[in-house]
């Protein structure tokens, strides 16, 4: 049994997954939330779990999306303003746009996503998750879409995800829901989801079990620092002393970061979804409208409509425009959406890094404070093994995964050679 007091700040899936497994193998651990649990991202997300994955940033991205930059009904928005940290956001993004970067960026991805689905499938017995691992349907209405889609499904297959071609009226002969024509879509079988607000309550009923502690409502405000590392946490009820603290509060992370002298390029990406009563011509599994950039999720009773970005800085005002494009894109393929009653509106800011992937590693500078951030639209798939590795890290001292080229050191490094190829198993 350990005696080292770790304290998690973020109660999203990746700060209560890191609860759960760090409180499972004999940690002190208090988790503080500045809202209430499962408030930010993790509340209403997709609740999609895509282990093969690709990066957002890939070769064209930047000038295939520029007629919609600024346009505020598109898939991708930028609202105009002066902000010198989403420049340099934007020129980093564009300069890992290229074919080696998403080829590595890809497998790195897969390999944390093949992990976490093995968790899945292992949280179904442990915390009792109510998960379905059914696959998803990735839907092009045009064939140049179709063929792009059939060129990041080979991308994937080689990373070790198989997928089924389905061309035509294939798709809707596998999924009747889908009432259009469409030049074909992508079955990815290695898929599931689940409900993501349920699956943090999950994680944290679990690790109160095991002794884990949660304060809500409990904003940060200092970490106090004394002989280079971090000797307590600082909330406006108390200073906490800590011997190890976890960085996992999503866009809010870089805040906390710049206490200890580190810069992290992640921007608060903002997402919407719209609830719906479930049609009774609802799809059986996740679709994803790869034109529309729109994820539908049978969750439980009804229906998700999510996707969409919007870069307008750290702000949560909803924009009607944006939540009414994921109902007029999903009418496009479910003629029940338009009748479906409302259930909820609602936006969150995603964590997104420049280079598509996730922040996890310990501060080199601090030595008892871990980051784990900018997952971006990943942070349900990848939450639990991101808990998991630096639970790992913090009372082993190593991690079944190699990490190297996630640490938050990469940044400061940016345009040096280096030789971080990825994950591999940790010897």
């Amino acid at each position: 049994m350990s005696n080292t007091h770790t304290v998690v700040i973020g109660g999203g899936v990746v700060g209560a997954s890191a609860a759960y497994y760090l409180a499972k193998q004999g940690n002190d651990v208090t988790l503080l939330e500045q809202g209430e649990l499962a408030s930010g991202c993790s509340q209403g997300n997709a609740g999609q779990v895509t282990p093969g994955h690709l990066p957002l940033p890939q070769p064209g991205t930047m000038w295939r999306n520029l007629r919609w930059l600024f346009k505020s009904t598109s898939p991708l928005y930028i609202a105009p303003r002066l902000d010198l940290s989403l420049i340099q956001w934007l020129w980093s993004f564009n300069q890992a746009c290229n074919e080696p970067h998403l080829r590595k960026a890809t497998r790195i991805l897969c390999e944390l996503g093949e992990a976490s689905a093995t968790l899945f499938d292992q949280l179904v017995d442990d915390i009792g998750l109510r998960y379905q691992n059914k696959g998803r349907l990735e839907i092009c209405r045009s064939e140049k879409t179709f063929l792009a889609a059939c060129e990041e499904a080979e991308l994937l297959r080689e990373c070790g995800f198989e997928s089924r071609r389905l061309a035509g009226g294939e798709v809707q002969q596998f999924e009747p829901a889908i009432q259009t024509d469409v030049a074909g879509a992508i079955y990815y079988p290695n898929s599931g989801f689940c409900n993501p607000q349920e699956l943090v309550k999950q994680f944290a009923t679990a690790a109160e079990a095991c002794g884990a502690k949660f304060k809500l409502n409990t904003p940060v405000t200092d970490l106090r620092i004394e002989r280079g590392r971090v000797a307590a946490v600082v909330t406006p009820q108390e200073e906490m002393k800590a011997d190890a603290v976890v960085l996992a509060c999503g866009s809010w992370a870089p805040r906390l970061a710049q206490r200890l002298g580190m810069r992290l390029p992640v921007q608060p990406g903002k997402g919407y979804h719209l609830d719906l009563e479930r049609p009774e011509a609802a799809p059986a599994m996740p679709v994803v409208l790869v034109e529309e950039r729109i994820f539908v999720t049978p969750i439980d009773d009804f229906l998700r409509l999510a996707g969409t970005m919007e870069f307008s800085g750290f702000n949560l005002r909803q924009r009607p425009a944006r939540i009414e494009m994921l109902a007029a894109g999903a009418s496009r393929y479910l003629p029940g959406v338009p009748q479906a009653l409302e259930r909820s509106r609602w936006c969150h800011l995603r964590p997104m890094t420049p280079d598509g992937l996730p922040i996890i590693g310990r501060v080199p500078q601090v030595p008892n404070v871990w980051i784990a951030t900018g997952h971006g639209m990943l942070g349900v798939t990848q939450g639990p093994i991101t808990g998991k590795l630096v639970a790992e890290w913090i009372g082993e001292g190593k991690t079944s995964l190699d990490l190297t080229a996630l640490r938050p050191e990469r940044f400061r490094r940016a345009g040096r050679n280096s030789n971080e190829s990825g994950i591999t198993d940790a010897a």
